[in-house]
């Protein structure tokens, strides 16, 4: 996604990234945008196109590292930008990281409950009713990108949740937006060597979270002893994600998803777009 351009300014550039002038600037080969010193690699600056990088085979070391038949391979490998691994599952940087993105979500479901600010007096008659319904809606958004996290780590790669600048301050101002929501603060960001098909997978593992989340809080919302309107709004809102993340362009997870392989795609986005008008019907 094009966010800002750079301007030239006395022979310098501006970081795409920081805006900070440059005056070598660093060239991404993946978006062809220009990048200071400290924002010149993908993962630094959030590359939208960094899973689109050159094919090569894995080198010698991968291939020994690497022991399961399927990952070896007939067909070519994506080097992400490389990243020491980590025995850990997760860092402090990665836990600052959500539980920020996770609180301002949340905040954005705070602003749902009503139309302009009538939801703040939403909050203060409803209290409990008000932050579960929030509490859901950064749920939903969670499991999303930890399902990245956990499909990608599964295939041996490096991945951690990280803040977008631009994404955490258009969610940001989604809390005071009364027509337009946007819900993206950051994404999972992943390094190491993959064949066409774990990108596929590690990216198709957010939507059939969604999808399957869906499917469980509908079923639940037509329990008597359920709370209906919420769990189902839940639902709703469960298979929009899913549905929004399989548009095959640009940065979006079907675009992925429709490089690996093309049936996947169709069956994912038409199994969410049957459940879409099964919510929105009955």
């Amino acid at each position: 996604m094009d966010i800002k351009t750079n301007i030239e300014v006395d022979g310098d550039l501006k970081c795409h990234y920081c805006g900070r002038d440059v005056m070598l600037p660093f060239k991404c080969p993946f978006c062809g945008q220009y990048f200071c010193e400290d924002h010149r690699l993908p993962e630094n600056h959030n590359c939208p196109e960094l899973w689109r990088v050159r094919t090569r085979s894995p080198p010698s070391v991968e291939r020994e590292r690497i022991s399961v038949p399927r990952y070896e391979v007939k067909e070519p490998s994506i080097m992400y930008p490389f990243k020491a691994m980590r025995k850990e599952w997760t860092s402090i940087t990665e836990i600052y990281h959500l539980t920020i993105g996770a609180a301002v979500v949340m905040a954005v479901g705070l602003s749902l409950m009503g139309p302009g600010f009538s939801w703040v007096a939403y909050i203060i008659q409803n209290p409990l009713a008000a932050f579960s319904s929030a509490l859901l809606f950064m749920t939903l958004f969670i499991s999303h990108e930890l399902a990245h996290k956990i499909s990608a780590k599964h295939f041996g790669l490096w991945a951690e949740f990280r803040l977008n600048v631009i994404g955490i301050s258009l969610t940001t101002l989604s809390i005071f937006s009364p027509l337009i929501k946007v819900v993206s603060p950051g994404t999972v960001v992943v390094s190491g060597v993959a064949s066409k098909e774990v990108i596929g997978k590690t990216a198709l593992a957010g939507p059939l979270t969604n999808i399957v989340l869906a499917f469980l809080l509908y079923s639940a919302s037509l329990h008597p002893l359920c709370s209906s309107t919420s769990v189902a709004s839940g639902a709703l809102l469960s298979i929009w994600i899913a549905l929004l993340n399989l548009i095959p362009v640009g940065i979006f997870d079907g675009a992925k998803i429709f490089w690996w392989n093309k049936t996947v795609w169709a069956a994912s986005f038409c199994i969410s777009l049957i459940l879409l008008m099964l919510f929105l019907l009955f």
